[in-house]
């Protein structure tokens, strides 16, 4: 078994297409199905069906493609990773985020700060969606933007906070909780309420959606996939979103955000490794991302 027995598997899965798969790969397709071919040989299971011309995966091909995936991931992480240190290794700096509305806001600031110090820093931004943690512990990313309560069970990674957490309502404009200072959790009875899908959620998140479950019940909660979803329901009037503050996009034209009476949650902010050498680097990225939230939250509370 070699890498370019995976690949060209991982290729033709991804493309359900051999032809494709070898376009990609700058190989002819006999190559390809010959790769994939003695691959399953050396396994010895077969890990795609081939009938009708069409890809499909056996029940060990689905197992093997997840393996498969990770395996080839972390060699390509890894190469990329070393080859960007070759030259310069103390200026290089992967930053895991999830792209949340509130990250699209920061880090275009954050970059502008950095570009106007002077810093030589080049910064790459890895989508990490739910697996901020992984990513942070297989060393894929330096530092990661995360709630505290995701990295209080993990050894070796530490937290500096950058934003308060609370749980607010997402309302449209013109409806009556909108006008409220404060919503308590009486105010949602029989409201549809959309909640973010367990599955795609942060810990912080699911703690507190638990606790709105077993108070208000299943018959007016509906989970959607993700904060567009979420917004999309809310302005268009079909019901209140409820999500952290620093998942929420407070800029996003006809929806009110109100805090609700809950307790304050973990906070929002950076998790790195306790290995991670260069106090230097990570001083500067800290400062300059909590002036970058400073400077958002002062031209939003305008």
């Amino acid at each position: 078994m070699n890498f370019t027995q995976l690949r060209c598997f991982i290729k033709a899965v991804d493309n359900s297409s051999f032809t494709i798969a070898a376009e990609r790969l700058n190989f002819s397709q006999s190559a390809v199905s010959k790769n994939i071919k003695d691959l399953e040989n050396t396994i010895g299971v077969t890990l795609i069906n081939r009938a009708h011309h069409r890809i499909s995966l056996t029940n060990a091909g689905k197992y093997f493609y997840r393996v498969a995936r990770n395996v080839v991931d972390d060699m390509d992480y890894t190469v990329a990773y070393l080859q960007s240190q070759k030259n310069n290794p103390e200026t290089l700096l992967r930053i895991g985020v999830c792209d949340t509305p509130l990250e699209q806001k920061i880090l275009p600031i954050f970059l502008r700060k950095l570009r106007k110090s002077g810093s030589n820093l080049n910064v790459q931004f890895v989508f990490v969606l739910n697996n901020s943690i992984g990513e942070l512990l297989n060393h894929h990313v330096d530092i990661c933007a995360i709630a505290r309560e995701d990295v209080d069970v993990v050894d070796d990674v530490r937290f500096e906070p950058l934003i308060t957490g609370r749980v607010v309502v997402a309302c449209p404009d013109d409806s009556p909780l909108a006008k409220k200072d404060k919503i308590a959790v009486a105010d949602l009875r029989n409201q549809n309420i959309f909640l973010l899908d367990p599955n795609s959620s942060l810990n912080v998140q699911l703690n507190f959606q638990t606790a709105l479950i077993n108070n208000l019940g299943m018959e007016h909660i509906k989970f959607v996939q993700d904060f567009l979803a979420m917004d999309i329901y809310v302005r268009g009037g079909w019901g209140y979103g409820i999500l952290p503050n620093f998942i929420a996009d407070s800029q996003s034209a006809g929806i009110t955000y109100v805090p609700i009476d809950y307790h304050d949650i973990s906070p929002y902010g950076i998790a790195y490794m306790e290995s991670f050498s260069n106090k230097s680097v990570l001083d500067e990225v800290l400062d300059t991302l909590k002036m970058s939230v400073k400077e958002y939250t002062q031209k939003n509370n305008k």
